[in-house]
Formats: C-alpha cells, structure tokens, sequence
C-alpha cells in the first residue's frame, strides 16, 4: 500500500538511507540529505519541521510540508508542499517538488506520489497548482501532464505547469 508519512524529528535511519539515493540537485529538486552525516540528519529533520510551520524560514521561502513516500514499510521518494507562493516561486519555482530514491525509479512511484501530493494541496485548500520540471526530464513532465498538468510557460531549459485539483 502506498502512502505519504509527514516528516518528523524522530525520523530515522531508514529515512536517511533512502535519501541518500536521490541526487542533491535531483532534476531541479534540492535534497540537503545528499552526502550530510547522518549525525547532522536530526538537526536537519527538526529544521525542515518548522518550516511547515513557518519557522525559521529563509526570506525567500514560504511554509512547507515534507513527505515521505512509502510502499508498504519502505520508503521509496520525497515529496514537499509549498503551502502558498510569493511572486519569486510563482514565477521560478511552484507548490510540488518530489524525486524518487534510484533503486525505486521507473516503477510508477513518480505518477503516484504526485497523485498524493496533490491530494494534500487540496486539503489545503489550494485551488491551482503550480509545478515545473527540466525540459529534459520527459518522465516528470509525462507524470505531469498525465495528472492534469497544463503547459502554462516555458523558458530555455524549464517547463511550467498549472493543475486543478479535482474537488
């Protein structure tokens, strides 16, 4: 059964491990994990926490909610979720971002955490979701469009999307 865990400080090693199989710079999504000892992963973990609350955020950043997605007991990708943008991630960034660990990839769990995490922006309420991926990264952008994304800009080298929610 698949589903998304909310990022806890008590988050542990199976966590960790998983995040080392994804890339700090993962097709534009950003894994700080990548490579940090895992003594710092706890200090990282509460940090990541209260920015879904709001604290401690860098004055570019807006609150965000981080997910892990799991299969059964394993956890296989990461997800986050902007709760609102300001005009700098609206026009450069968008609400979603997720990567799957490599020894999970090409298996479904993209299409499928998408899918989640667009259900959570629909408990919040968010009425359009905005969303980007690398120009060449067909596999995000088929994952997009096949979940209702519509091509709204483009630049040299990224696609952007908007979703409606189904309500």
């Amino acid at each position: 059964m698949l589903f998304l865990k909310k990022l806890s400080a008590h988050d542990g090693r199976q966590i960790y491990d998983m995040l080392q199989g994804i890339k700090s710079d993962d097709n534009g999504f950003h894994n700080g994990v990548k490579e940090m000892p895992y003594e710092q992963f706890a200090g990282w973990l509460i940090k990541s926490e209260g920015y879904s609350n709001g604290v401690g955020l860098p004055e570019w950043m807006v609150p965000e909610t981080h997910y892990w997605l799991f299969d059964d007991d394993t956890p296989v990708g990461y997800g986050r979720l902007r709760h609102y943008l300001n005009d700098s991630l609206k026009k450069d960034g968008g609400h979603i971002g997720y990567a799957i660990s490599c020894p999970y990839r090409g298996k479904g769990y993209g299409n499928e955490i998408l899918k989640l995490l667009l259900n959570e922006a629909e408990e919040r309420s968010i009425q359009e979701v905005h969303i980007g991926a690398n120009k060449d990264n067909e596999r995000s952008n088929r994952i997009i469009r096949a979940n209702g994304g519509k091509l709204c800009r483009e630049t040299e080298n990224k696609n952007y999307y908007i979703i409606h929610p189904t309500v």
